[in-house]
């Protein structure tokens, strides 16, 4: 859902994908671009915003990278690194860095994942460490050439990433919609659970 995932977009494709975040208590809203390029031999680089579409908050510009550094039938290990950049309404915030690795094992229809994540100046001011994990359900067919899957992830910590993430994809194609909740971890800097929604497709 919301976590780095095993998923490498393929050699000479663009990954375009619009994330929009509803905060209940207090009302707010803010929203994400994403976009993913895949280079071959299992890596893709990355560029994202952070609220560039609204200006409410804070401006970032977070270019990435990432790397399935063995990818087998069953277990795939990755690797992966962002940099985080303040571009407008800096405030408190500064230029940041996060690093995470982790593992991917299939087993059946279920996909799990775990892993760490190193943080400075990123999810939090400082240097932070933590833990990242998901559980994903495989898609079925549904109707008229839709799939559907399910899924929740976890990251650990009181940053701004400190949130269980359960939601359902619907797919078709290369195209995907994905609603979800997110429950915030205590004393998350957020402040409350937020409902976002996640529409996507392959180019």
């Amino acid at each position: 859902m919301n976590q780095p995932s095993a998923d490498v977009v393929d050699k000479g494709h663009l990954f375009v994908r619009s994330d929009s975040f509803y905060t209940q208590n207090p009302a707010y809203f803010f929203e994400n671009v994403n976009f993913a390029y895949g280079l071959g031999h299992n890596l893709e680089v990355s560029l994202n915003s952070s609220d560039l579409a609204h200006s409410s908050d804070i401006w970032q510009i977070v270019p990435g990278v990432k790397w399935d550094a063995y990818k087998g039938k069953h277990l795939t290990l990755y690797v992966g690194d962002q940099y985080w950049k303040p571009v407008a309404n800096i405030g408190g915030y500064h230029n940041g860095n996060v690093t995470y690795e982790a593992a991917a094992v299939k087993v059946g229809d279920f996909r799990f994942t775990g892993g760490t994540f190193q943080s400075v100046n990123a999810y939090s001011l400082g240097n932070r460490a933590g833990a990242i994990g998901g559980v994903e359900y495989n898609f079925k067919p549904m109707y008229h050439g839709w799939m559907f899957g399910t899924g929740v992830d976890y990251a650990s910590g009181a940053g701004t990433n400190g949130y269980t993430s359960p939601g359902v994809m619907f797919s078709k194609k290369n195209f995907f919609i994905s609603p979800g909740y997110m429950i915030a971890n205590p004393h998350n800097p957020n402040g409350a659970h937020q409902t976002f929604i996640m529409i996507g497709d392959t180019f």
